[in-house]
């Protein structure tokens, strides 16, 4: 055999090893997901209009919603480790899903800077392919947009969190900024909890930073401190108080799978939730190891919600999941019924 000949069979198997590392990095295991059963019998079984069975005049907060987890984080490098979903925006809010969790950073473009998706350190992007776009802010909102005037009954509260070292926070509230004035009827962006009939067919702003651009336009504030132990703590969950109104958080995202459970239950069998009160109770954790696998974690934590008996009639505030289905979703928000 020439060296020629040689040299080139070597460099494709080099370029298949290599792409097939890709592959391994960005896509998750999750070719089998577990199934479970709800009754869809029911008036309200429509995940996409779950929300028009529901009084104007409840508060937000006294709604069981069920949201996402690192909403963005379909399409990710390192998909072992930092992939959340496997749905995107818009089959979330199809699902049933009523709370959204993105956080955001700079990308610095031809046409100007724009806010992109990421998931801590790895970037969110619009495809499964390995060079594929990012998925960028605005891109994402357009689709929350669609379903809006597909289903004006609906509201999301839409929880938007910093992960950008390299710029200042008014920068990339800045761009926050600019989206939500330019399509202003579709926010609400005031500092207190709402009445559902306030937001039907538009977006909650939440906002998980300080108002470093003195804006006045939050939306609902909140902030809390990292919940990043892994030894397990009496009381799970954390009281912040704003001035008019109050909230629960636990995110104990470090929990291994037992330990995190026992938290989440904790949090459904105290929850206090209110017109007053917001109560968010995640159920996804990156598990106490030092690689986390949020798809494997979530088959069980999900199937344990599954078989958790939630009350009808009962508030159990913001049930946050990794790797939401439509039944699911459905368990979950059943109990407002």
């Amino acid at each position: 055999m020439d060296k020629g000949r040689l040299f080139r069979i070597i460099c494709g198997v080099m370029i298949a090893l290599i792409a097939g590392i890709l592959v391994v990095m960005f896509v998750s295991d999750d070719a089998v997901t577990a199934e479970y059963s709800t009754d869809l019998s029911k008036d309200y079984a429509d995940t996409s209009s779950w929300m028009e069975h529901l009084s104007d005049d409840i508060y937000v907060s006294q709604i069981t919603l069920p949201g996402t987890h690192g909403s963005g984080a379909r399409n990710v490098v390192l998909g072992y480790s930092k992939r959340c979903q496997n749905t995107s925006i818009s089959e979330q809010l199809e699902d049933g899903y009523r709370f959204l969790d993105l956080r955001v950073a700079i990308e610095e473009t031809e046409d100007g800077d724009k806010l992109r998706l990421v998931n801590d350190s790895v970037d969110c992007h619009a495809s499964g392919g390995i060079f594929s776009n990012y998925l960028y802010f605005d891109d994402t909102v357009e689709d929350i947009y669609k379903f809006l005037q597909q289903h004006p009954t609906e509201t999301i509260i839409l929880s938007v969190n910093i992960e950008d070292s390299d710029y200042p926070i008014k920068d990339i509230q800045k761009l926050l900024l600019t989206q939500i004035k330019s399509n202003k009827d579709y926010w609400y962006t005031d500092n207190q909890i709402p009445t559902l009939g306030d937001v039907r067919g538009r977006i909650i702003l939440a906002t998980r930073f300080n108002d470093e651009a003195a804006s006045e336009i939050t939306g609902l504030n909140l902030i809390w401190n990292q919940q990043d132990n892994r030894v397990a703590v009496d009381i799970p969950y954390e009281l912040y108080v704003n001035s008019d109104y109050r909230f629960w958080v636990q995110d104990r995202y470090n929990y291994s799978v037992e330990d995190k459970y026992e938290a989440v239950v904790d949090g459904l069998e105290n929850c206090e939730a209110d017109e007053n009160t917001l109560f968010i109770n995640f159920v996804s954790t990156s598990g106490d190891g030092k690689i986390g696998h949020p798809y494997g974690y979530a088959q069980v934590l999900n199937g344990f919600l599954m078989e958790y008996e939630l009350k009808s009639e009962t508030s159990y505030g913001i049930v946050v999941v990794d790797f939401g289905t439509a039944d699911l979703a459905r368990h979950i928000y059943y109990s407002n019924f």
